[in-house]
C-alpha cells in the first residue's frame, strides 16, 4: 500500500476508540463537577463539560463523514466506558481537599491531551483525505488547547487547598 493511502479500517478503529474514551471523559467531567459543586469553580467545570460534549458531537460528525460506524462490540463497551466515568476511581469520595482531587484533575488533563493529539493526527491526514475539514480540525485543536489551559489554571489556583490547607488557631 502506498505510504499516502490511509488505511480506513485502522482510522475507523482509532476514531471509535476515541469516541469510547470521550464517553468516559464526559462522565469524568461530570464527576469533577460534583467534586467542585458549591465552589466558585463549579461553573467552570460545567462549561468544560459542555465544551467536551460539543467536541464529541463534532467527532461523531467527522466519523459520519468518513463512513465510520460503531461496530457491535464497540457499542457493547460504550456503557462500560460511561460507567467508568460515573464510578470516578480517581476521587471516589469527591473531596477536593484530598490528593485524589489532584489526580482527578491530572487525569482530566490527560484526557484532553489525548483528544488534542487526535485532532492533530487527523490534521496530518488532511492532504490524503479530502473528506477531512482542515479548518474544523484546527478549530477543534484550538478548543482542546483552551480546555487544557482552563483546567491547568483551575489546578494552579486550587493546589494549596489540597497540599497546604489552612491551619486554624489551635494548630489543626
Amino acid at each position: 500500500m502506498p505510504r499516502n493511502s490511509i488505511d480506513q479500517k485502522v482510522l475507523h478503529r482509532y476514531l471509535i476508540e476515541h469516541l469510547l474514551g470521550s464517553e468516559s471523559g464526559l462522565n469524568h467531567f461530570k464527576a469533577a463537577h460534583t467534586t467542585w459543586a458549591k465552589t466558585p469553580y463549579a461553573a467552570r467545570f460545567d462549561s468544560l463539560h459542555e465544551q467536551v460534549q460539543a467536541d464529541q458531537v463534532d467527532l461523531k460528525r467527522i466519523m459520519e463523514r468518513l463512513g465510520c460506524t460503531q461496530r457491535p462490540l464497540a457499542r457493547l463497551f460504550a456503557p462500560l466506558a460511561k460507567l467508568a466515568g460515573h464510578v470516578n476511581p480517581f476521587n471516589p469520595l469527591r473531596r477536593r481537599e484530598l490528593a485524589a482531587a489532584q489526580v482527578q484533575l491530572d487525569v482530566l488533563t490527560g484526557l484532553l491531551n489525548a483528544k488534542l493529539r487526535m485532532w492533530q493526527t487527523l490534521l496530518l491526514m488532511v492532504p490524503h483525505d479530502p473528506r477531512l475539514d482542515p479548518s474544523l480540525l484546527r478549530e477543534l485543536s484550538r478548543r482542546a488547547e483552551s480546555q487544557i489551559s482552563q483546567l491547568k489554571a483551575l489546578s494552579d489556583e486550587t493546589w494549596a487547598e489540597r497540599f497546604a490547607p489552612e491551619v486554624d488557631d489551635a494548630g489543626r
